[in-house]
């Protein structure tokens, strides 16, 4: 009984180093992003990554822009990231953002939308579309509706095409992702997938548009 519940904690006890060990290298990123930044000018960073600069109490400057439907802040030039109710955003957030700001460079949006393997993450690709397009079109099947009430409430909007239903998101201020969603055909099933603006990857690598995606689909799911 013993050998059994040390073998039931082992799985545990390794996703637990795991992710112990992914936080502290997002630690040591946004703190390379930081040290990138601010020996930059404010007022270009704004401009590439699309973000206000703004003046708060002291004359102390700002960056805001949005996640979603929430707003966030990055205080300059320290570089802390908060969310709209003032708090210290998350490990994941805080990285995003940091490493939106330290890659964005104004590239216009093409309003061409492409997959992931076309921003450089074919290595991705496959996976990608099992855990978002995939696992969407499981849970949503037939219902159509459901699907668009929902996606509408986290602040997407629909859009003519592609498929039965396309839905826009702006995930950071010049990253747009997009749902497809296909009806099943005759016996066939559902299909879906998360789509790009073919210059995101002027502002996020392919991993991180990957995982911003994936969030987002599970956030879409029922």
């Amino acid at each position: 009984m013993k050998d059994e519940n040390r073998n039931n904690q082992a799985p545990l006890l390794n996703n637990f180093a795991n992710e112990q060990k992914r936080q502290k290298a997002l630690r040591q990123r946004c703190e390379e992003y930081r040290e990138r930044l601010k020996n930059r000018e404010p007022q270009e960073v704004a401009s590439l990554a699309a973000v206000s600069l703004l003046k708060g109490r002291e004359g102390k400057l700002f960056l805001s822009g949005n996640h979603l439907l929430e707003t966030y802040t990055i205080t300059w030039p320290g570089l802390a990231v908060t969310d709209s109710s003032d708090r210290p955003a998350d490990q994941n957030k805080e990285a995003l953002w940091l490493h939106y700001l330290d890659r964005a460079d104004g590239s216009p949006l093409t309003r061409r939308w492409v997959n992931l393997s076309e921003i450089g993450g074919l290595f991705y690709q496959q996976a990608f579309q099992v855990y978002c397009g995939d696992e969407l079109a499981a849970a949503w099947g037939e219902n159509l509706q459901r699907l668009r009430e929902k996606a509408l409430a986290l602040g997407g909007w629909e859009l003519d095409g592609p498929g039965d239903l396309a839905v826009e998101w702006r995930v950071l201020p010049r990253l747009p992702l997009c749902l497809c969603y296909r009806l099943p055909a005759g016996t066939g099933q559902a299909w879906a997938t998360m789509l790009f603006d073919a210059a995101a990857g002027h502002y996020v690598a392919a991993d991180v548009a990957a995982i911003t995606a994936k969030d987002l689909a599970d956030r879409i799911k029922p």
